[in-house]
């Protein structure tokens, strides 16, 4: 019997044995694998830091949104970066919409890799992986990734479908999407009360202000996005001066303009136009100050409509144009290939530059091929239209979409910008604190 107590002293001696060892080999094993996970994060941070660095020292025009910052970025990376020291002698890699950074290796395993895309519409993505070699690792890695957005500084107002500084009333059964991205149909208002008011419908894109107590009401609306908050960006500026000198052919108190095709015109100040049923009107169509010009009917354009500033205190009744029935815009791009427009046929972009002017459309625009830009901007209902760049509404007035409408964006035709908008100079891709993410 004492033999046999000794027997199962012994084995439950060496169970625990066992135990122990097994216990203390996880243990190792554990803390190899969170010493691994840290090295990995470390890499990471280092570099997200790297890469931080470069793109957030890095300046681009002021005339770019869209795809063509990251095209611009693509370039300015690779003249800095490749066959560099800091790049360890690789180059930056760009298949026209991921820009992959060279990847950087350090002599105990660990490495980081890099990537950039668009996120939305005028803001970037660093994407960056950390990995730290390890046999014992599934694919021999382990690997911790982290990402976060960048900006232009002059313009987070270009990333949207619409901005304005003002309201944004929407009503009911209102269906605004994106062509190309859900993000081209986000609305941005910087209103610090009732920014963004919407009844129902669908919105593909974000909805932003740029205050944080400002109320936001969605009602019945879908929102394909998100609802966030960002400091409120620097507007761009109007600046109709390049495409003033086109306008030679004077539209004054004297002018017919009930029917018939105009080129080229400038609409004298006080002359307060009615352009009748089926007007044709190419080139550039620069109004002064004050006028009140309206379209009776169809109006077929080919071109951009420019408008002198009437300044602060101007009258909005006194400075208006409107639009009565169907529009359909095209860009200057489309203009006849002739040497009379072989100038304004390369500054496609740009639909309305109407700095001081209230816009209004009480029926449909088929389609308005560049950037609107405005004082103030309201809509009846049942319109449904596109528009081939952002619907900017540059005045306290805001921007009023009635019932029953479709608004298309579509920023893909004229991802080089709009001339006569934005910020002179070069800009500094800004980064956003609030989108970093980790995994």
């Amino acid at each position: 019997m004492a033999a046999v107590l000794c027997l199962l002293l012994v084995c439950l001696l060496a169970s625990l044995a066992v135990g122990f060892v097994v216990s203390a080999s996880m243990g190792v094993q554990q803390s190899r694998n969170h010493r691994l996970i840290v090295d990995a994060g470390t890499a990471a941070e280092s570099g997200l830091a790297f890469y931080g660095y470069h793109v957030g020292s890095i300046e681009v025009s002021g005339s770019l949104t869209g795809q063509a910052i990251l095209d611009s970025l693509a370039t300015t990376l690779g003249e800095r970066l490749n066959g560099s020291a800091s790049s360890q002698g690789e180059s930056v890699w760009y298949d026209g919409s991921t820009i992959v950074m060279p990847a950087v290796r350090f002599a105990d395993g660990k490495s980081f890799t890099a990537k950039i895309t668009v996120a939305r519409a005028n803001t970037l993505q660093l994407s960056v992986v950390g990995q730290v070699l390890s046999p014992a690792a599934v694919g021999g890695a382990v690997r911790r990734s982290m990402s976060i957005e960048f900006a232009p500084e002059f313009g987070v107002a270009f990333g949207y479908g619409v901005y304005a500084k003002g309201p944004i009333s929407i009503g009911q059964n209102v269906d605004f999407k994106g062509v190309n991205d859900p993000s081209e149909a986000s609305v941005c208002s910087a209103e610090n009360s009732l920014a963004v008011s919407v009844e129902s419908g669908y919105i593909s894109g974000d909805v932003v202000t740029c205050d944080p107590e400002a109320t936001v009401y969605i009602g019945a609306t879908v929102i394909g996005g998100d609802i966030y908050t960002i400091a409120a960006p620097p507007e761009p500026e109007i600046n109709g001066s390049l495409f003033e000198p086109f306008a030679t052919n004077t539209v004054d108190a004297g002018t017919d303009t009930s029917s018939g095709t105009f080129t080229n015109i400038r609409i004298k100040a006080g002359t307060n136009p009615v352009f009748g049923s089926n007007v044709t009107l190419q080139g550039v169509i620069y109004v002064e100050a004050p006028n009140v010009v309206q379209f009776t009917g169809e109006a077929n354009i080919t071109g951009v409509i420019v408008s002198e500033d009437p300044g602060e205190d101007a009258h909005a009744g006194e400075n208006h144009i409107s639009f009565q029935n169907n529009l359909t815009l095209h860009g200057v791009d489309e203009l006849p290939d002739v040497s009379e427009f072989a100038e304004l046929r390369v500054m496609g972009g740009s639909a309305f530059l109407l700095p001081g002017f209230t816009l209004e459309f009480k029926n449909n625009f088929t389609s308005i091929s560049g950037t609107i830009a405005a004082k103030e901007i309201s809509t009846k209902n049942n319109l449904d239209g596109t528009v081939c760049g952002s619907i900017l509404v540059l005045g306290n007035g805001g921007l009023s979409l009635k019932n029953n409408s479709t608004i298309t964006i579509d920023r893909g035709k004229y991802p080089g910008g709009a001339p006569g908008l934005g910020k002179p100079g070069p800009q500094k891709l800004v980064l956003r604190a609030s989108s970093y993410l980790e995994n």
